[in-house]
């Protein structure tokens, strides 16, 4: 026990913080933000795929498919109304952006995040909401797709044609009733833990390291860097 947790403490000693890692998210988009070369657009796109391609997680993956078409449509439209150089920036542009906080998004938790949030000294409501709309969103996808399968499994076709818009009332009607059981069963937890009370006490969070520092002015310094090269 005594070496597992040792393992522990050293494996969390080696990572970063959640607030250096939101600092890195923050600045990771604001790189593309002030990027207006279509060389330094190129160079990002590719760290955000190769970073998509080395994390290789499911979820991950099948989020990354829907980038492309919507980066691709962004480029045609820019091709219709601009020259190609201009629609290739766009395009370009949209993919760093929507990867970049993918990869962000994906490399810190919501626990992490609401962490990192109070420590910025955030109203600790709001923080709660944010967090709990993170952890929101996974559980009513695990219920559509549930709720999904058992529909189909009954023989009702879900597909997406006009002709089963009268179907659909049996995907929506358990839909929005576990909404609202996840709903009541999240007021009872929060009404049980006493969230409404005048004075809580917060979890001890973990303070600033100098590796964390350390991190977070390298990317501040490169990030200075590619504005002052990009504004020549």
């Amino acid at each position: 026990m005594r070496f597992r947790r040792s393992m522990e403490t050293d494996r969390q000693r080696r990572k970063i913080g959640p607030v250096a890692k939101l600092a890195l998210g923050i600045m990771a988009i604001a790189a593309v933000l002030v990027s207006r070369s279509l060389a330094a657009l190129l160079c990002e796109a590719a760290v955000v795929a190769c970073a998509i391609l080395l994390r290789s997680r499911s979820r991950q993956i099948q989020y990354a498919g829907l980038i492309w078409p919507m980066a691709t449509m962004v480029g045609i439209v820019g091709l219709l109304f601009f020259d190609s150089g201009t629609a290739w920036m766009l395009g370009l542009r949209v993919f760093n952006l929507l990867g970049g906080s993918l990869i962000a998004f994906s490399a810190i938790s919501p626990e992490e995040l609401g962490a990192a949030l109070m420590q910025l000294r955030l109203p600790y409501r709001l923080v709660f909401m944010f967090t709990a709309g993170l952890r929101y969103v996974p559980l009513m996808e695990n219920k559509i797709r549930s709720i999904r399968d058992a529909q189909q499994a009954r023989g009702i076709d879900l597909r997406f044609r006009l002709k089963n818009v009268r179907n659909w009332m049996a995907f929506l009607a358990p839909l929005l009733v576990q909404s609202f059981l996840l709903a009541d069963e999240l007021a009872i937890a929060m009404e049980s833990r006493g969230f409404s009370r005048p004075h809580r006490t917060c979890r001890r969070q973990a303070k600033l390291t100098w590796r964390d520092g350390l991190v977070m002015a390298a990317a501040l310094g490169l990030l200075f860097a590619l504005a002052y090269w990009e504004r020549g």
